[in-house]
């Protein structure tokens, strides 16, 4: 065999060697994908779990039957580094619920889309039409199943203590979301008609309710109104009955109504008052241990006096609907109030948790004969202060099978003009809203994930330590592509 025939067998071995192990390659990492999409696994090695959802979320995600869609409208350019920040950890949390959603279809259940309203004029246009979006709005999140949303707002993302951000509690809001609107027997709010009560249609300044309507109405929730004069009972879907601001009293029939539905369903009241207008509900508030006297709340000083006459309420009690208003010293304004205090000759009920929710200042007293002129503080007849003017009284259906059965809810505030279209966006008249509503339909418990605390880490160097640290980091790296360099340029001589 002559050493050209030698060569050539030598080389188509050479060739077909390389064809098998190109085959062999390309067979093992075939292997190695379809094993590995098998068995996918995910491994969180942070030391919080920071980037890992918690085992409630997951098994309500294993729950979900019909598609979520999650708009997150993007942040400008030119937003500060703080805003920038929270959009990262909202993103990566974003990202988790669409994994953690595809279960073992594959397919995942949660769509999550990004929005920049500056750039994105058809999707901007319709986060306006459908979800009542401000077209310039750059810091919502929209959670939509079918016809039902919710909007996740940033202070419903954030933990905030002594004046700062001290958590992320964006599962806790996510999770809570995606329940309500995946949730196909949502409870109805109710508004009670009849007696000259603000009503969410009406836009007037004084005695309009519509901005409490359209936050409402933000957050899914169904509102109706309610006749009781026109129906049996409050209805079975009633989470929440409003009275805002009656004129004239509730005859006995409508009372008792309201009484059973407390009492015997279990139910959610919310009633605002006002002075100089008898409500009728004296034997309703008997039951839960309140009163509420036809007096009104006066201010001796005018250190909590607001420029326009309303008075400035910031004596808040420890309560989950006034937490963050006392943690960081925040103030609601109020007009003409009446007291709102524990009835003393009440019967004994166990059962039954009475808690003031706000109270008026220590130079305050509530005026018994307050049409009478000049107005003076009667040690015999009237109320020293400070006189609380929101109480809330909660009853305890009592424990079956080792767990706590939810109760009953009266919620009573002696102002309603704090939550008219006027007063409610001024100071933190909507945030004490915000928190009542949540707690009222036990919202603030629906989902029990704990908030995750912000982590920062900072590495403090001198100029000397940061010269050091960098001469470190470059002379190994350095040495050897040096020594790279050298070698290349000896092998081409």
């Amino acid at each position: 065999m002559s050493r050209m025939e030698e060569f050539s067998y030598a080389r188509w071995v050479l060739r077909i060697n390389r064809l098998v192990q190109i085959c062999l390659f390309i067979t093992l990492v075939g292997a190695v994908n379809y094993i590995a999409s098998r068995s996918f696994e995910r491994y969180d090695l942070t030391s919080n779990n920071r980037y890992s959802l918690s085992a409630e979320t997951l098994a309500y995600l294993e729950q979900i039957r019909e598609p979520v869609r999650i708009i997150v409208t993007t942040p400008p350019e030119s937003a500060r580094e703080e805003t920038r920040f929270m959009f990262r950890q909202v993103s990566r949390l974003l990202r988790e619920y669409a994994l953690a959603s595809q279960g073992k279809t594959g397919k995942p259940m949660i769509d999550v889309e990004y929005v920049n309203v500056y750039r994105q004029s058809e999707k901007a246009q319709e986060l306006v039409n459908k979800f009542g979006i401000s077209p310039d709005q750059d810091n919502v999140i929209v959670v939509t199943s079918g016809d039902r949303y919710k909007q996740v707002l940033p202070p419903d993302l954030w933990k905030i203590e002594e004046g700062g951000v001290s958590a992320f509690q964006g599962e806790q809001a996510f999770t809570s979301a995606i329940l309500d609107v995946t949730n196909q027997n949502a409870k109805t709010i109710y508004h009670l008609v009849g007696h000259g009560e603000m009503q969410p249609a009406d836009v007037d300044p004084l005695r309009g309710f519509s901005r409490v309507s359209y936050y409402l109405r933000q957050r899914n929730f169904k509102q109706e109104a309610l006749d009781l004069m026109e129906v049996p009972k409050v209805p079975e879907d009633a989470g929440l009955v409003i009275v805002a601001g009656p004129q004239t009293q509730l005859l006995p029939p409508e009372q008792e109504k309201l009484r059973r539905y407390l009492t015997e369903e279990n139910g959610r009241m919310l009633v605002l008052l006002e002075p100089g207008h008898p409500h009728g509900m004296d034997e309703l508030f008997y039951d839960w241990g309140l009163m509420s006297d036809d007096m009104l709340v006066l201010e001796a000083s005018n250190e909590f006096i607001a420029s326009e006459g309303d008075s400035l309420v910031g004596n808040f009690t420890e309560h989950p609907v006034t937490k963050i208003l006392r943690d960081n010293q925040l103030k609601v304004l109020v007009g003409l109030s009446r007291p709102v205090r524990p009835d003393l000759g009440a019967p004994i009920d166990n059962s039954l948790e009475i808690t003031p929710l706000m109270a008026s200042s220590p130079n305050s007293w509530a005026e018994r004969d307050y049409l009478r002129q000049p107005i003076q503080y009667n040690e015999e007849t009237d109320l020293e202060g400070p006189v609380p003017i929101a109480m809330v009284s909660e009853r305890s259906a009592g424990s079956r099978f080792g767990l706590n059965i939810p109760g009953g809810k009266l919620v009573v505030f002696g102002n309603a003009g704090m939550f008219s279209n006027n007063r409610f966006p001024a100071a933190a008249n909507e945030t004490l809203f915000h928190n009542l509503i949540h707690w009222i339909l036990d919202q603030d418990s629906l989902v029990n994930i704990e908030p995750r605390k912000l982590e920062k880490y900072k590495l403090s160097l001198s100029r000397q330590d940061l010269i050091d640290t960098g001469l470190n980091l470059l002379i190994l790296p350095g040495a050897v592509a040096l020594l790279g360099v050298t070698i290349t340029l000896i092998r081409r001589r």
